[in-house]
């Protein structure tokens, strides 16, 4: 068996289904079927995405205002179009119906609903009105495992620059890099869903791995069906920097990366 990475992302055919169906709606404006039958196909997809400008353990989704309505948050049918909109943020994936709930949360901040895909879909609807999307959220839904994923290309350069020409400016601008990127992080699964896999060296420290692109989980994962996130890199850095003894890069590839909490620490403090 090859290596199996899976990023979780709403089925194709899914996405297909809601897209047929909003071409419906705009074909027949005001129509209130047509209308539901979109919030339906909404509901099925078994993961809702928003641009996250928070952190994982505190999200906090992005949106925007429309005149007339107030503050809407963005949600995004699939890791794609949220990653086309997320600018610098980072995209978060929801389970369902669980984001029905999370997102009515935000009633109290004064957001008035959500708009999907915007602005491809633009359609846009009441927070009061999510619990009603729960009627169609299915028991299970159907996610796929995607294609290669890279997470910090400029992150790749400046390894290959370090790994070329290594010295303290090297390898610093490595880890400020960092702290403006993405990395991925493969999940323990013997943790709560949220830690990232560890191992210890021979000298008993315990090293946190993370990984620029899924291609490089490889070659520490061969054989194996691993489940990953993305993850903002400074996230990452800072349990390092709180909860491990050093962190590994692209463990096993040419350009693989060490980082000393002692290092990421001091450049954490540049950003603050």
């Amino acid at each position: 068996m090859g290596t199996v990475v899976r990023m979780t992302d709403n089925a194709p055919v899914l996405i297909e289904e809601l897209d047929r169906r909003n071409d419906a709606r705009r074909a027949a404006p005001g129509d209130q079927a047509a209308e539901m039958a979109l919030w339906e196909a909404a509901a099925r997809l078994g993961l809702w995405f928003v641009v996250n400008n928070g952190t994982v353990e505190e999200p906090r989704p992005t949106g925007l205002q429309l005149e007339g309505v107030g503050s809407l948050i963005g949600v995004y049918s699939n890791r794609a179009r949220a990653q086309a909109a997320a600018g610098e943020g980072t995209v978060l994936g929801v389970p369902m119906p669980a984001a029905l709930d999370w997102l009515a949360s935000y009633a109290q901040r004064g957001v008035s609903g959500i708009v999907l895909d915007h602005p491809g879909i633009g359609a846009w609807i009441p927070l009061a009105n999510l619990s009603y999307l729960k009627r169609w959220v299915p028991a299970g839904q159907a996610v796929i495992t995607t294609e290669v994923v890279t997470a910090a290309p400029d992150v790749q350069a400046a390894m290959d620059a370090y790994r070329a020409e290594q010295g303290d400016d090297t390898y610093t601008n490595v880890l400020r890099l960092l702290v403006t990127a993405d990395l991925l992080v493969v999940v323990d699964p013997s943790g709560d869903g949220t830690a990232p896999t560890h191992i210890r060296n021979g000298r008993g420290e315990r090293v946190a791995l993370a990984f620029t692109d899924s291609t490089r989980l490889v070659a520490l994962y061969e054989g194996k069906a691993v489940d990953v996130q993305q993850r903002p890199a400074a996230d990452v850095l800072a349990l390092v920097a709180e909860e491990y003894d050093v962190l590994v890069i692209d463990a096993q590839h040419p350009s693989s990366f060490a980082a000393t909490p002692e290092w990421i620490r001091g450049v954490l403090d540049e950003t603050r």
